[in-house]
């Protein structure tokens, strides 16, 4: 095929998947906004003076872990406490790329890449959905549950789940139509994204041997390159870590200390523990957990069902590393990350009826989260 065909059906496709995420974005968007303006209306009108409160209503996109990205942007990790090392370089390094331009802040690079990352990580989203279902009403449902999820306000502030949705679409793209350099490529920036993208070696090790008795030697090599290119990332990070401070591992130490993620856990003892808070009325913001949980193991078990196993396996492999922390608080971040939980729900989602109520409840939902996690009452 000549190059000015794959440059026409590049440009066919890309078209179709702009469209899809422009609404959707602005949408979420708007809503991301109005929920940071009322955080801060209850915080001046109901004259709360609660420090954390105060502090997340006037950091807003800022607020949470978007602090400390801003801060690693601005000035790298050195000067910071270790702590800071938990958060792997990709978003603060790309960030810093975009601060080099006059007169922006490296706070504002942070929010502009993320919510660059985001409307990118739709609309690929949107072709990937069309290449494995042929179905566009499917892939623009995706898009909107992707958009409106309840704890999708993360993907609108300085956070890294957006970078971290672009590298895995990108990647399961690449893997799936055997576009290795694109799987590769992907697949090592989600490594340096977020410890949770080393789990691209699960999809990458199924995509790799489903075909691997029929193919070439030279594809058998890229197809392992695909498996390894998410954990040489991560590693690329940990490596540097070592240099520095001669500590390898100290990032997920500091990721599983208890103020944190926590150490593994029994999922069925922790998520019993929230069943009986919740059964008390007491611990209502972690107890609120166990409902989640219950909808991510139903979406992932559909998806397993319904999904090429690249797809569902993903999502159990995600749901394993959440599960099995001692602290839930981001549980719904995890899922969000996760994006074939938002495809196996647009699946779901089939009737127009049903369709609209749920986004109307999402986008309810997502104000609600929005407020209360401005407010500093979620934990995001």
């Amino acid at each position: 095929m000549s190059a000015p065909s794959i440059a026409h059906r590049g440009k066919a496709a890309l078209k179709p998947a702009m469209a899809a995420a422009v609404f959707p974005f602005v949408v979420s968007r708007v809503i991301v906004a109005i929920s940071v303006e009322l955080a801060r209306y209850l915080v001046i009108h109901l004259h709360i003076t609660n420090a954390k409160a105060v502090g997340a209503s006037h950091a807003s996109l800022l607020a949470w872990d978007g602090a400390w990205y801003r801060k690693i942007a601005a000035n790298g990790y050195g000067g910071l406490v270790h702590g800071a090392l938990r958060f792997f370089p990709l978003l603060p390094v790309t960030a810093r790329a975009f601060g080099a331009i006059p007169g922006v802040k490296a706070g504002t690079a942070v929010v502009l890449v993320a919510n660059l990352a985001a409307f990118t990580a739709f609309a690929v989203l949107y072709h990937l959905v069309v290449v494995e279902l042929r179905d566009e009403a499917v892939a623009r449902r995706a898009v909107w549950v992707l958009a409106l999820a309840p704890p999708a306000f993360v993907l609108a502030m300085g956070y890294a789940e957006s970078l971290l949705l672009l590298t895995t679409i990108l990647a399961f793209l690449g893997l799936r139509q055997r576009n290795y350099p694109l799987a590769i490529a992907a697949g090592f920036l989600a490594g340096l994204c977020r410890p949770v993208g080393v789990l691209l070696v699960v999809p990458a090790a199924i995509e790799a041997m489903r075909n691997w008795h029929a193919v070439s030697n030279r594809e058998r090599t890229y197809g392992l390159g695909a498996v390894l290119a998410a954990p040489i990332g991560a590693a690329a990070y940990l490596g540097w870590v070592q240099v520095t401070l001669g500590d390898f591992l100290l990032p997920l130490r500091e990721q599983m200390s208890p103020n944190h993620r926590g150490r593994f856990a029994d999922p069925f003892v922790t998520l019993a523990r929230d069943a009986n808070d919740l059964v008390h009325g007491v611990h209502l913001g972690t107890a609120q957990h166990l409902g989640w949980a219950v909808l991510l193991v139903l979406l992932a078990l559909f998806a397993l069902w319904r999904l090429p196993s690249c797809y569902g396996w993903y999502a159990v492999a995600t749901l394993v590393v959440a599960l099995t922390a001692q602290n839930l608080d981001s549980l719904e971040r995890y899922g969000l990350g996760c994006f074939p939980f938002a495809i196996a729900a647009a699946l779901l989602l089939g009737g127009r009826g049903p369709r609209w109520a749920a986004l109307a409840l999402t986008g309810c939902l997502l104000t609600t989260y929005g407020v209360l996690a401005f407010l500093g009452l979620y934990v995001p």
